[in-house]
């Protein structure tokens, strides 16, 4: 595939309303999601895309039922512990998003499994976990303000939780259409795309087709479309 964005973004969204359509456990939706999240995973590396930032769990994520909150926890986890497949794949894994509040065993796999990938350089997967727009360019002026630094657009860029491309495509399931606190600063030229497939039924097929609509978008960046 030509012109393949650098960086795609996904707010995963639909997976309570998926189980709750089937009569099911919202629990059912998130562990479908998970597979689903893996598929993507797999196809943006053979397709070759090089960056990849999933909305795992947001700051306003909390509201939810503590069970739900744990459950999140725990696929994330078991997501997390798949280093051979990340190995063998040479996967790079970060995670955006505060440690603050994260069970201490959650937190000490996403230590250990960017330590572990830091070099894989096939693609970088981004989960977002804990993690608020707002909160992110708010530590990140902080970082800047205290350091003496002056602040530019760009130097809010180079201290994001990652020091990341910006997203070239944010897509978002489940028909709402809103960013819902998630890579507010990075993405002000993104390419914006919502559908409303909820994100445990979205396919392969539909991703490449919001990749095939993304190569014959002109990007301008402000500018006018042939000048530099």
């Amino acid at each position: 595939m030509k012109n393949v964005p650098l960086h795609i973004a996904v707010i995963m969204d639909g997976n309570g309303r998926w189980a709750k359509n089937k009569g099911l456990a919202r629990l059912h939706g998130h562990k479908k999601g998970l597979e689903v999240a893996e598929q993507i995973i797999d196809h943006s590396l053979s397709v070759g895309v090089k960056y990849l930032s999933l909305y795992v769990f947001s700051t306003e994520n909390w509201k939810r039922p503590k069970s739900e909150v744990n459950n999140l926890f725990a696929l994330a986890d078991r997501y997390l512990a798949r280093f051979e497949k990340f190995c063998k794949d040479r996967v790079r894994v970060v995670v955006s998003g505060e440690r603050e509040g994260l069970p201490d065993k959650l937190v000490a796999r996403i230590d250990s499994i960017e330590q572990q990938t830091k070099d894989f350089d096939a693609i970088c997967v981004n989960l977002c976990i804990n993690y608020g727009g707002q909160r992110e360019v708010v530590e990140a002026v902080k970082k800047l303000y205290s350091s003496g630094k002056e602040i530019t657009a760009e130097s809010i860029l180079d201290n994001m939780y990652h020091k990341l491309p910006e997203p070239d495509i944010i897509l978002r399931t489940g028909g709402q259409k809103r960013l819902s606190n998630f890579l507010l600063f990075q993405s002000a030229y993104s390419e914006l795309f919502f559908t409303d497939t909820l994100w445990p039924d979205f396919t392969m097929e539909e991703y490449d087709s919001i990749i095939a609509e993304y190569c014959t978008r002109s990007r301008n960046f402000g500018g006018i479309n042939g000048s530099k």
